[in-house]
């Protein structure tokens, strides 16, 4: 991007006219108007069983390995996860309050962790970690209007963030000056370029991007905002498959660019966003639709990355309405995040599926140190976005067991869903009460791999318009009444997404779910052949009756540490 097209950019769209193109865009519901059940339920329960391990308890949290390395990481993952978790399903963090009360006593004399800021060597990794600590303050504030947490997030912003302003214009992205291939799982410290000391983490830098536009949400002050736009055009700078960034940096990053964006009502902000996801997904994102942990360098998926992925195609849909980024959606919540969770609630990463071999498996069991952690954001967020709603119109993007109060503006109403997708394409809507007197409209999610779309009003079927990824009805919604949505799932063979992958291999899918086989043997299946199922996510591939299954049941099978897990994702037809 040339710097004139950073200036307009950066000028671009005052808030009166993003206030008046934004006007419809549908918001997901507060986290209080949804009780979750069914497996999204059994998965964050799992997730928030694992933070409150030793590791994520008061004093432990404070002393982890990567302490010294990473001040604020671990700190501030666990707040940000505890507080979304406990806010999206009603139960106490039984650890979040003494974390938060231990803050300060933990930080200098300056109000953040780990040494004094040297604005002649600053260090990217304890900038990156209080990313992560102001993220959790501020979810924090949001959810319990709390003042201490709120004079912590100023006391970081005024002494270790707005002292950098104006350094992060020379945030080292010379893919010629940034060394290339190494760095593992932990992330160390590669050189020192000019004022910057640099990690193998390339762009960590914009995980602290993250927490500053959320921060400048809270404080609302001129400067943060500044510092906000002054980190925006440098990461638009980047060439992030040259300087083969970190994915999980990078898609950070962006999740920054698109908070910015409904905050400042800056449209170019979006453009920037769409056109970054593209590469992301044309480069680094796997066949399972997980990652590559550096751009261009497969070495591992990492789950932090897959719910950043997660959350930027969620939010891309809600205010571009593109249905390619709900679908994307689903398949990375289904296949990639679903994928990385393990049995002990945990996750954990896997080699790169289609980068060398047909082959998925078990990299690290888990990495307790930081993704473990972020699947609290990434349970959480799937729970919000059951459901969004605007005046007069309730959409339903994610299907999952729930109840969920919305207002819809002229009246409110509660709702109870029961699926049994992503196996079946049934969902049922019973209205448990409602205050609504007009009609509204009721969108469900259709994406590309369901067809055949009915609706039945108290069981009538009524007329629906399909288009736009969405089965569309406008119906009242009266206390006890149903509406039920009946739809095929289509199953079938899908060619890879990133330009990258093995060539001459293809994907099997029922519906959203990738399936695998368990094999340490490369096997090969016809085009043509037929799939009959045998059982629920699970097939047999005809002729030779392979056995075909969801990869996304690590958190239920009772594996040790050790077991690889592996499965064949792609497959060659026999010659």
């Amino acid at each position: 991007m040339t710097r004139r097209e950073m200036v307009a950019l950066l000028g671009a769209a005052p808030a009166a006219t993003w206030a008046a193109a934004e006007k419809g865009v549908p918001q997901p519901l507060a986290f209080e108007s949804i009780e979750v059940a069914g497996d999204l339920s059994k998965r964050a329960g799992q997730n928030f069983d694992r933070l409150e391990a030793p590791y994520y308890a008061p004093p432990r949290v404070f002393a982890s390995e990567n302490a010294q390395k990473w001040p604020g990481d671990v700190e501030g993952r666990t707040v940000l996860a505890l507080t979304l978790l406990a806010r999206s399903t009603h139960r106490e963090a039984r650890y979040l309050d003494a974390i938060l009360e231990q803050y300060p006593g933990r930080m200098n004399e300056e109000g953040y962790f780990g040494p004094r800021l040297n604005l002649k060597a600053i260090d990217e990794q304890q900038l990156s970690g209080h990313g992560w600590v102001l993220r959790g303050l501020s979810e924090h504030v949001e959810w319990r209007r709390d003042g201490r947490s709120q004079q912590m997030i100023e006391r970081v912003v005024r002494n270790l963030a707005l002292p950098t302003r104006g350094q992060h214009s020379s945030y080292p992205i010379d893919p010629v000056a940034r060394k290339h291939g190494t760095g593992g799982a932990f992330g160390d410290i590669a050189s020192q370029i000019g004022n910057w000391k640099v990690s193998t983490d390339i762009g960590c830098d914009f995980i602290f991007l993250d927490g500053v536009t959320h921060a400048y949400k809270v404080l609302r002050t001129p400067a943060l905002k500044a510092l906000a736009d002054e980190m925006i055009a440098r990461y638009l700078e980047v060439d992030l498959v040259r300087i083969q960034a970190q994915a999980h940096a990078s898609l950070t990053g962006l999740r920054a660019l698109l908070r910015h964006h409904e905050e400042t009502g800056n449209q170019a902000l979006l453009a920037a966003a769409e056109q970054r996801y593209r590469t992301y997904r044309a480069e680094a994102m796997t066949e399972n639709y997980a990652n590559y942990n550096w751009f261009g360098r497969a070495t591992a998926t990492e789950p932090c990355a897959i719910i950043d992925s997660f959350i930027v195609a969620m939010q891309l849909w809600q205010h571009t309405g593109r249905p390619s980024y709900l679908e994307d959606a689903h398949l990375i919540y289904f296949n990639g995040l679903g994928r990385g969770q393990r049995n002990n609630g945990g996750y954990g990463t896997d080699t790169c599926a289609g980068a060398s071999d047909p082959f998925l498996k078990v990299r690290h069991y888990e990495a307790y140190w930081c993704c473990t952690m972020r699947g609290g954001e990434g349970n959480a967020r799937a729970i919000q976005y059951l459901y969004f709603s605007r005046p007069g119109e309730l959409t339903v993007p994610m299907y999952g067991d729930s109840t969920a109060t919305v207002d819809l503006g002229g009246g409110k109403v509660r709702l109870r869903q029961e699926t049994g997708y992503p196996y079946e394409g049934t969902v049922t809507l019973e209205v448990v009460s409602s205050s609504l007197r007009q009609p509204v409209a009721l969108r469900f999610a259709a994406p590309a791999w369901t067809r055949s779309h009915r609706v039945r009003v108290n069981g009538k079927e009524v007329a629906a318009q399909t288009g736009g990824g969405f089965a569309v009805v406008r119906t009242g919604l009266l206390a006890g009444d149903t509406v039920q949505l009946d739809f095929a799932l289509e199953n079938g063979w899908r060619d890879p997404i990133n330009r990258h992958t093995i060539r001459g291999y293809r994907a099997f899918f029922a519906g959203p779910l990738m399936l695998g086989c368990a094999t340490a043997t490369e096997v090969k299946l016809a085009a043509d052949g037929r799939m009959s199922p045998d059982g629920r996510g699970q097939f047999r591939a005809e002729p030779g009756g392979v056995r075909l299954t969801r990869i996304n049941d690590l958190n239920e099978l009772a594996v040790t540490e050790s077991d690889p897990c592996l499965r064949q994702v792609l497959f060659q037809p026999p010659r």
